[in-house]
């Protein structure tokens, strides 16, 4: 996955929660290191530490097909 790089700061923090938010929800080691490398992505492509990271309630939304509509 390719991002935009704007601030590496919380990169491997980002990382690390949602590989442990994965095994918390019960998925298995691939899916555990997929939402990882989706929250580390998110982490880098915004200013801060956490910003840009999604809601626990909007986790289930980086699954959506692109171009979904969302309301």
């Amino acid at each position: 996955m390719r991002v935009p790089v704007r601030d590496t700061v919380g990169a491997g923090d980002a990382f690390c929660a949602g590989y442990l938010s994965g095994l918390l929800d019960g998925l298995p080691p691939a899916e555990r290191l997929a939402r990882a490398n989706t929250l580390g992505a998110f982490a880098v492509a915004s200013d801060g530490d956490w910003e840009g990271l999604p809601r626990r309630d909007e986790l289930g939304l980086l699954a959506a097909a692109p171009g979904t509509a969302i309301r």
